[in-house]
């Protein structure tokens, strides 16, 4: 397993996730079942220009107690042929050259808090950041990352709770075995910012089969 290791530059995961653009994921919890939902988004840049793509995230398996924030685990996977830049022709040879989907259809990311001083309980409302350990599998190549979340917590209409997660981190292509796209003589920056925003609600009637 290779190693790379980056300090997300804002907040990241958390929860995680599967469809702030639509597709919905089952998770499992400690105690209770969560059902989750949330986007992987990027945004990649040359010298001239920048564009972004977004994706759900596929499949999630989460276990979490807001009395204990550093009890956070997440495992989380999406499917880069996913990604949807708005641009056909640019998402076809992302697929293609970059992320080779037909050898590599899967990424998969497994996060975890980082033991330390013990943190207090998510309340309704509050929000924390915590420090995870995570590893990112994408193109078929495993690199590892310390990551900072911040977590929040709110209620909704009925008094229900919810949370939320977000984050930004930087991801290198070469780092992950990938060709840095090129169009016009324009080379795509090695660097890629990945964004990751993530929402999950305990499920009030869990099924035997949650994940």
């Amino acid at each position: 397993m290779r190693t790379w290791s980056r300090t997300a530059v804002i907040a990241l995961v958390a929860l995680a996730a599967a469809a702030f653009a639509g597709a919905g994921a089952s998770a499992a919890a400690s105690e209770d079942a969560w059902i989750a939902s949330g986007e992987v988004r990027y945004v990649a840049r040359d010298a001239l220009t920048s564009w972004s793509g977004v994706a759900p995230v596929s499949e999630i398996r989460l276990s979490f107690d807001p009395r204990d924030p550093a009890s956070l685990r997440v495992e989380a996977r999406m499917e880069p042929a996913a990604f949807d830049s708005g641009n056909r022709l640019r998402d076809g040879r992302a697929r293609a050259a970059v992320f080779e989907t037909d050898d590599f259809p899967e990424a998969r990311l497994v996060a975890a808090a980082v033991p330390g001083p013990e943190l207090a309980a998510l309340e309704p409302d509050g929000s924390l950041t915590l420090m995870l350990d995570a590893e990112l599998t994408l193109h078929g190549v495993t690199l590892t990352y310390r990551i900072e979340a911040r977590l929040s917590a709110s209620r909704d209409a009925n008094g229900d709770p919810s949370y939320r997660a977000e984050a930004d981190f930087d991801v290198s292509l070469t780092a992950h075995g990938m060709r840095r796209p090129a169009l016009l003589g324009l080379v795509t920056d090695d660097l890629v910012q990945v964004s990751w925003v993530a929402t999950a609600r305990p499920d009030p009637a869990p099924s035997p089969t949650t994940r």
